[in-house]
């Protein structure tokens, strides 16, 4: 009679047998279809989403596609794809918020549209497909919603660059039960399987009826509702650090249920980290630590303003820093210090110092727009665990970059690059593609610049010039003048005939103290447009200021002859004062 087993070793054959026991059912429950319930939903927040991104139509051919809806056209490009994949055919979604979307632009100059371009290019052999689906303000909480309809589409690559927008939508995050690590791990793996899925299935029925059901998840909205659209704007936001530690968690999250919702229907993915301007793009919003006494925070201020007018004096830039030294010492944890700081090491040579102190200023934004350094640590190591190909875009223009760091050469505000930017990052896509063996491209010089050639003089000069007009409105709109200045320059100089650009560009030329410039815009703006009483009443502004009153008097009569009901009681004021100052 053979000797009894020990408890060790029937406990060991227990958990091998069941082990044995659920790789069977996965096997067969993924025969019949059933999805884990991590790929269809959220473990933590309710996505369902009322409104589908593309909607079938019946083209003139009789064949259906989809096409991007259009009461979603203010997010997203216009796009259209067959709705039956053909034979043959590589079908990419390009996912992420603006910067994929091709912001200020739009998907032509995406890297989207250039990749598409190259692919057709360099290895026509193949039928390719690179569909836009980057959405304005589309942060990774929602781009995992969109994933879980794209997946019905058949999809073979996935290209993801997220990680600017993670806390624009700040009440998602504040609604995430803090849980446990080691309980949100076993609950991940618990979701990756097909399993809990038929479990959940089987007892709902019997959850709903006793009552026992969790409270209502938190949805969200069909289209962002973010902090910046309101009039406060930065002034929204507040340093939270629960709420920012919240968040990252909730980014890890999500970069782990994209790459389980697209390998569960067998298409690829792959990340980009995101790359933000250092250099030109000053801190949103500076707050002090908290228990700063009014004495320690007046003293602060004194000497951080002696550093910046130490700063502009371009004789005394070890003075300033001693400033901000001293300043540090009260307190170091406002971000606009550390971008002065910046400047200022810039400015004495000491330019490894001067990218870290960018980098601070980046991080302690309180106003967080620009992909924390964090972000790009949690997307390395969960690409890297996860065996997803990572395209490094911050290490890739940090080595085009004067010092390694890069600003307004690559760059057009705080995150968006320039057309050129997103070419080259279009043709390090098409490389990783060729790492992966995806594609076998041809590389031959002339591909690529046909290509170039093509899609720049495609380029509409007066859409260019608008584009970067509205850029240059939000960025005066957010207090960043030195930027809003600078892209108003580049939309006046790209049109120069189109009045409204040379109004905002002199609005910004305004703000940023650039008085002549400003009135040179605002003069050809009302020569253009002799109607455009908003550029009347800024010359009229800009004239009085430098007594030049009779003149000023003239563009206050024509603000008033052609201005809007809405400003008809501050034109007439205006027109007032001016009279009064004559006699």
């Amino acid at each position: 009679m053979p000797a009894p087993l020990s408890r060790g070793k029937k406990v060991a054959f227990t958990a091998v047998a069941a082990l044995l026991s659920l790789i069977l059912l996965e096997g067969l429950l993924a025969i019949f279809g059933v999805r884990p319930e991590l790929s269809v939903r959220d473990l933590y927040v309710g996505f369902s989403s009322r409104v589908p991104l593309f909607l079938e139509q019946v083209g003139a051919d009789g064949r259906i596609f989809l096409a991007t809806a259009k009461n979603r056209l203010a997010f997203f490009n216009s796009q259209q794809f067959p709705k039956e994949k053909p034979p043959g055919v590589y079908r990419i979604f390009s996912m992420g918020g603006s910067t994929t979307y091709g912001h200020p632009y739009n998907d032509a100059t995406s890297f989207n549209g250039w990749l598409r371009e190259f692919l057709a290019a360099t290895a026509p052999e193949r039928a390719w497909e690179a569909i836009n689906a980057g959405a304005i303000s589309y942060g990774s909480e929602r781009v995992v919603r969109l994933m879980q309809e794209l997946v019905h589409y058949k999809p073979d690559l996935f290209i993801v660059y997220c990680g600017h927008n993670e806390f624009l939508e700040r009440q998602i995050h504040r609604e995430i039960t803090k849980v446990p690590r080691l309980v949100r791990e076993l609950r991940g793996l618990a979701g990756r399987l097909r399993t809990t899925t038929v479990m959940k299935r089987a007892l709902s029925p019997l959850l709903r009826s006793s009552g026992r059901n969790a409270a209502p998840a938190t949805g969200l909205e069909d289209e962002p509702v973010t902090l910046l659209d309101n009039t406060l704007g930065p002034s929204a936001f507040t340093r939270d650090e629960e709420w920012r530690e919240q968040t990252l968690r909730r980014y890890q999250d999500n970069l782990v249920r994209m790459i389980d919702i697209a390998r569960s229907v067998g298409a690829r993915i792959m990340f980009i980290t995101p790359a933000s301007n250092l250099r030109e793009a000053s801190p949103f919003k500076s707050e002090h630590r908290k228990g700063v006494s009014d004495v320690d925070r007046r003293r602060w201020h004194q000497l951080y303003d002696q550093a910046r007018q130490d700063y502009a004096d371009s004789a005394s830039p070890t003075n300033a820093l001693a400033a901000l030294d001293q300043a540090a010492a009260i307190d170091d944890l406002p971000a606009s210090m550390h971008f002065v700081r910046g400047r200022v090491l810039e400015k004495l040579g000491r330019f490894p110092e001067a990218k870290a102190s960018y980098e601070r200023a980046r991080d302690e934004d309180v106003c967080p727009l620009r992909a924390l350094g964090r972000i790009r640590t949690i997307l390395t190591r969960v690409a890297a665990d996860r065996k997803v190909p990572l395209i490094d875009f911050e290490a890739f223009l940090e080595a085009r970059s004067d010092h390694g760091t890069p600003g307004a050469a690559v760059f057009l505000d705080h995150v968006h690059p320039t057309i050129e930017g997103y070419r080259l990052l279009a043709l390090e896509i098409l490389k990783e593609m060729e790492a992966e063996k995806i594609v076998h491209p041809s590389w031959e010089p002339g591909n690529i610049q046909r290509v170039t050639q093509s899609v720049i003089g495609r380029i509409d000069s007066k859409a260019h010039s608008l584009a970067l007009m509205n850029l240059c409105k939000v960025l005066g709109w957010a207090g960043k003048r030195e930027e809003a200045y600078r892209t108003g320059a580049q939309a006046a100089k790209l049109g120069p005939d189109i009045a409204t650009v040379r109004y905002e560009a002199g609005l910004a030329a305004q703000l940023f103290n650039r008085t002549d410039e400003a009135i040179e815009h605002y003069r050809r703006a009302v020569t253009l447009n002799p109607t455009h009483a908003e550029a009347h009443c800024a010359l009229a502004v800009v004239l009085e200021d430098r007594t030049q009153l009779m003149e000023a008097i003239a563009h206050y009569r024509l603000a008033v002859q052609y201005g809007s009901p809405k400003n008809a009681e501050r034109d007439k004021a205006n027109l007032s004062n001016a009279l009064a100052k004559l006699r």
